[in-house]
């Protein structure tokens, strides 16, 4: 059989749409795990959102969340002189998304929150909290669970 250039070009472009199947079929089986399902109206109410985080801006000292593998908790304490009244604490990892869960904040100054709960790794805390001066603060960070 004599290799010429026509046979070439047909071996380059039956290549080519083998290798484009391939990653439509790959990318159609990819599911892109979005962090937030509700994203729209989180979006609609960003600027509620932006007032949150500015009032956490204006604070003195911010919440500490911190890992305590001696106690074998994450230990979030708010600022000594907020009192929360109402709120939640998000806990999320973009890795594996079914392990979220949330937790009211109710009448509390610190949360503690056991790692039985949490795989092992980067998780990302969200809290949104409302003090008793009837301000409302919002404020994100991540915590090393090992």
């Amino acid at each position: 059989m004599k290799f010429n250039w026509g046979t070439g070009i047909a071996l380059f472009f039956s290549a080519f749409v083998l290798a484009m199947l391939g990653l439509v079929f790959a990318s159609s089986a990819h599911d892109p795990g979005l962090v937030q399902k509700d994203y729209y109206n989180l979006d609609i109410n960003y600027q509620a959102h932006l007032e949150k985080k500015q009032n956490t801006a204006s604070l003195a000292a911010l919440p500490q969340v911190v890992f305590q593998g001696s106690d074998k908790i994450v230990a979030i304490k708010f600022p000594a002189d907020m009192h929360v009244t109402e709120g939640t604490a998000r806990f999320y990892r973009s890795s594996t998304p079914g392990d979220d869960f949330v937790i009211n904040l109710t009448d509390k100054e610190s949360l503690a929150v056991p790692v039985e709960k949490l795989a092992a790794g980067r998780w990302h805390v969200e809290l949104d909290w409302g003090a008793a001066d009837g301000r409302k603060f919002y404020w994100e960070t991540t915590v090393n669970v090992m």
